[in-house]
């Protein structure tokens, strides 16, 4: 009964982040991207810091501070190509791609370990990319913008997600993402700053929006993700974390009204299916990973 309980806590918490996608998506034209990730994620990693102080659970090392600036970096980099990606491109598309991260783990661990490919990581890998090739192609010769460095973040993405499973075996999880998400917060404020000039100019919908992404979807539930997924399987996880683009593409079709082509929904159910397909046959498990 509580794996069930913690399924559906998850299952909302994947819904709510496919639901950023339409919340985002707007705000992109009265915010650019540096000024949004910043309030994103430093507000986020504040609140996911205030949490961690209440309970009396953060307790920062230098090397813990050194492994999360990396993983951060690499967290920055993703995380704008993403939003970057969102501003050219549909949000089916945007959050098919992304939710394609899995596929590109074990590439990314083969590069690194040099260990055998499995036969069925190879079948996985020709399922996904022809499910991508139908979601980015607009025509034989054409690529949209947005999806090549959506694309690119979700290979950055995935070689975060390899970076981060050692360390999070020596470190607290939910410290070690309080230090990642500062590190993109206050990576962005230096790329605002630098590059773009801040933004104050919203109405009241906006600035509760913001700060529902922030505080609630990126510092809260953070949080909770982070004590969920301690009680679920990582095949449980990944497996959930695949409805995703569908709810993305859900709301983006109820709040923003976005039209969805029929092979976006094929390639889509494709990258679905590449991913729980070892599931079907084999108990082996996976590398948890978190998005969002």
């Amino acid at each position: 009964m509580k794996k069930i309980k913690y399924e559906a806590v998850l299952i909302l918490l994947v819904a709510m982040w496919g639901l950023s996608f339409s919340l985002t998506k707007p705000l992109l034209s009265k915010i650019s991207v540096f000024n949004f990730l910043t309030y994103r994620f430093l507000g986020g990693g504040l609140v996911l810091v205030l949490l961690l102080l209440l309970t009396k659970r953060l307790k920062i090392s230098k090397s813990l501070i050194k492994s999360a600036s990396i993983s951060g970096i690499l967290l920055f980099v993703a995380y704008y190509c993403h939003i970057e990606g969102l501003k050219h491109t549909s949000i089916a598309k945007n959050a098919f791609i992304v939710g394609s991260t899995v596929i590109f783990i074990p590439a990314v661990v083969y590069i690194k370990t040099k260990l055998k490919t499995e036969m069925m990581t190879w079948i996985q890998t020709i399922i996904a990319i022809s499910g991508l090739a139908l979601i980015t192609l607009t025509d034989i010769s054409t690529i949209n913008k947005g999806d090549v460095i959506t694309l690119i973040g979700t290979i950055i993405f995935a070689v975060y997600t390899v970076s981060i499973e050692e360390n999070v075996k020596h470190y607290e999880t939910d410290v070690f993402t309080a230090v990642q998400l500062m590190v993109v917060g206050i990576l962005s404020l230096i790329f605002t700053v630098t590059f773009e000039s801040p933004s104050f100019t919203f109405t009241g919908t906006e600035w509760l929006t913001l700060a529902f992404l922030s505080f609630v979807l990126t510092g809260v539930f953070y949080y909770l993700l982070n004590g969920i997924q301690g009680k679920l399987s990582s095949s449980n996880v990944t497996i959930i974390y695949t409805f995703e683009p569908f709810f993305a593409v859900l709301f983006g079709w109820l709040f923003l009204k976005e039209a969805v082509s029929s092979h976006v929904i094929i390639g889509g159910f494709l990258i679905v299916i590449s991913v729980v397909l070892p599931y079907l046959f084999s108990s082996r498990k996976v590398g948890e990973f978190t998005n969002g």
